[in-house]
């Protein structure tokens, strides 16, 4: 009788452990995801047109050199970059307007909550 309350109780407690860990994950936030190296040379590459021709908007430094700092890959000297900027820049200035736009909802810092893929452009100061 006694070992089977033992049992029991044991059973209990790492239930109650159990969901007082899941309930302590759960309010926890959770971290942005990480961007692969190809997410962010086409990321960078729209940021960078968008800094080029979009007057109030200009590279967040602070988050590229996280990146950079953190990955070790560096945009201007990767091979991938320069074609995937000359695309990025071919397709902007077919419509300057809307890429704008699309550049400030996409990589804007202010935005809230947050910029839909990564926060990549600041207002210039």
């Amino acid at each position: 009788m006694r070992e089977r309350f033992r049992l029991k109780s044991a059973i209990l407690v790492i239930a109650g452990l159990s969901i007082s860990c899941s309930m302590a994950m759960a309010q926890e936030p959770q971290p942005d995801p990480i961007l692969s190296r190809e997410q962010f040379l086409s990321y960078a590459a729209g940021a960078v047109v968008a800094g080029m021709y979009c007057g109030k908007l200009e590279l967040n430094a602070d988050f590229f050199l996280g990146y950079e700092y953190a990955t070790g890959v560096y945009p201007p000297l990767d091979p991938n970059f320069r074609p995937e900027m000359a695309r990025v820049e071919k397709d902007a200035k077919s419509d300057l307007d809307s890429y704008c736009k699309l550049a400030r909802l996409m990589f804007y810092k202010g935005n809230k909550p947050k910029p839909l893929a990564a926060p990549l452009l600041v207002d210039k100061e």
